[in-house]
C-alpha cells in the first residue's frame, strides 16, 4: 500500500455531524471523516501543507478548523463581519486567508488573525476565490461576472502609509455576462493560465504575463464549473444539464474564439457542481448536485487515421463512484498527503491560526496578538536552569544610589547579568523554539 494517497476531501448539504469526509481517489475507501457544523459552499481550503483545515460555516458568521490527524473541530474563535460565500488560503509564503463576504473581500493574516485588508471592487457577491501557485497573488470573481487577479503585496504596503488609498486589482481580467462558477489557476501560476467558467456560456482562458484573454471556449449550455490538468494543455468543463465535456488546448489552437462542439460524457444526473484534477493528470474527480462523487480515468482515443499524429480526443470512462447519498456536494478538492497523516496519533504542526481580530472599522487599528510556536510541554530542564547555581551566582546590587561614578563591584555585576542574559537567549533558542547546538 502507498504510503501517499490522492485523497478526496469532500463536504455536502446533508451530512449531520460529519461536516467532511476524506476518500482514497485509487481504492474508494474512507481515510477519515471530521466532525462540525455544517460547511458553506466554496470555502473548503488547507493551511500549509495540509497541516490545518479551514471552513467556513453555512449561514453563519464563523469559521471552523481542524488539524488534519484530529476529528474534532480545534477551539479557535474564528468570527467574521458576515455569512461567507467564497475563501482560498494561500499554500506558500506567510499565510494570508482571503474571504468573500457578499461584494467585499477581506484578507487576514493567519498568524495574528490581523484584518490587513478589505478590496471593494465587486458590485454583487464575490462567489470564487483562488490563490496563484506562488502565494502573492489571488484572483476573485463575483455574481457580476467580473474577474479580478489581485497582489497580496498591495494591501500589506497600505499597512505602512496612513493615508494610503484603497488597493486596486493587479489586473482587470475581463467580465462575463453572467456569474462565475469557477476559477482555477494552472500549475505555473504566474507564468501560466488562470481560466474562469461562467453561467453564460462560456470560459475563458487568462494569460497571467499579460492579463489579457487568450481563449474564449463557448459551449451550448451554461458551464457550472471548471479544471485544468498540471499543465493547463486539458480544461474539463462541467454543466448543468450533469455533463462534462474536455477541451484540448494544446496544441495550441488559434487564439480567440473556440466552439466546443463535442457532446461530452454524462456524468451526473444534475448540474456537476464541482471538478479535481490529480496532480498526474490521469483522473477526474466530479461532483453533483445528484450527491455522487465519481472517479474518471481520462484517456485519448483516436479520431481517424489520417488525423491520429495530430490530434486526439480525450474521452472519460467511469472508474468507480465513493460518495453518495448526504446530499448535493458543496465542497470538492484532491490533496496529496500521506496516509499517515490522518491517524489519531500525536502530531506536531508548525502551522499557527491565532484568533481573528474583532475590530474591523480600520486594520491599522487592530489588535495583534501573536502565538509564539514552540514545544507543547516544559523542556525538562528548564526548571533546572531557573534554579541551577548560574542564577543564584548573580550578586545582589546594593547602595543609595547617590554616586556618580560606577564602582568596580557594580561593573562586575553587570558583566555578570550580559553573560547571564547570553546562556538564557541560547538557552531559548536550543530547546524553547527548536534550533540546533549554537
Amino acid at each position: 500500500m502507498e504510503p501517499v494517497v490522492n485523497a478526496v476531501f469532500v463536504s455536502s448539504l446533508n451530512t449531520g455531524t460529519e461536516s467532511l469526509q476524506v476518500y482514497d481517489c485509487d481504492t474508494g475507501t474512507q481515510l477519515k471523516s471530521y466532525r462540525g457544523q455544517p460547511v458553506a459552499a466554496s470555502t473548503l481550503c488547507s493551511v500549509g501543507h495540509a497541516s490545518h483545515l479551514l471552513v467556513a460555516q453555512r449561514d453563519k458568521p464563523f469559521l471552523q478548523t481542524w488539524a488534519i490527524h484530529q476529528h474534532d473541530v480545534q477551539q479557535i474563535r474564528l468570527v467574521v463581519p458576515g455569512k461567507v460565500t467564497a475563501m482560498a488560503v494561500n499554500s506558500a509564503g506567510q499565510k494570508y486567508c482571503v474571504i468573500g463576504i457578499n461584494e467585499k473581500i477581506h484578507i487576514y493574516k493567519l498568524l495574528s488573525g490581523r484584518l490587513i485588508g478589505i478590496a471593494n471592487r465587486h458590485y454583487q457577491p464575490v462567489t470564487r476565490l483562488v490563490f496563484s501557485p506562488c502565494g502573492n497573488y489571488f484572483a476573485s470573481g463575483g455574481e457580476d461576472g467580473f474577474v479580478y487577479l489581485w497582489s497580496l503585496s498591495s494591501f500589506i504596503e497600505r499597512l505602512h502609509q496612513i493615508h494610503a488609498p484603497q488597493s486596486q486589482p493587479h489586473f482587470v481580467l475581463g467580465q462575463h455576462s453572467d456569474k462565475i462558477t469557477g476559477l482555477i489557476f494552472t500549475s505555473s501560476g504566474m507564468r501560466g493560465f488562470l481560466v474562469s467558467s461562467s453561467l453564460d456560456h462560456t470560459a475563458r482562458v487568462f494569460d497571467m504575463v499579460t492579463g489579457r484573454p487568450v481563449y474564449c471556449l463557448v459551449t451550448a449550455d451554461a458551464v457550472t464549473s471548471v479544471a485544468s490538468n498540471t499543465l493547463g494543455s486539458q480544461v474539463f468543463l462541467g454543466h448543468a444539464d450533469g455533463t462534462v465535456k474536455v477541451v484540448n488546448l494544446l496544441p495550441s489552437d488559434v487564439h480567440g474564439d473556440i466552439e466546443v462542439s463535442c457532446k461530452g460524457v454524462m456524468c451526473h444526473e444534475k448540474c456537476v457542481r464541482h471538478l479535481a484534477v490529480t496532480p498526474s493528470g490521469s483522473h477526474l474527480v466530479s461532483g453533483g448536485d445528484d450527491g455522487e462523487v465519481k472517479v474518471w480515468v481520462v484517456t485519448n482515443s483516436t479520431l481517424g487515421s489520417h488525423e491520429a499524429a495530430a490530434k486526439r480526443q480525450p474521452h472519460l470512462a467511469h472508474r468507480r463512484t465513493i460518495h453518495t447519498g448526504r446530499g448535493p456536494i458543496t465542497n470538492l478538492a484532491i490533496k496529496q498527503i500521506n496516509r499517515e497523516v490522518l491517524s489519531e496519533g500525536e502530531m506536531t504542526t508548525k502551522e499557527v491560526i491565532a484568533p481573528f481580530s474583532q475590530d474591523h472599522s480600520n486594520p491599522l487599528s487592530c489588535p495583534v496578538t501573536v502565538p509564539i510556536k514552540g514545544r507543547c510541554n516544559p523542556h525538562p530542564h528548564l526548571q533546572d536552569l531557573f534554579t541551577s547555581p548560574l542564577m543564584s551566582s548573580i550578586p545582589q546590587v546594593s547602595g543609595n544610589g547617590g554616586g556618580l561614578g560606577v564602582s568596580s563591584d557594580a561593573q562586575n555585576t553587570v558583566d555578570q547579568l550580559k553573560m547571564t542574559n547570553s546562556q538564557l537567549f541560547k538557552f531559548a533558542l536550543k530547546h524553547i523554539i527548536g534550533e540546533g547546538d549554537l
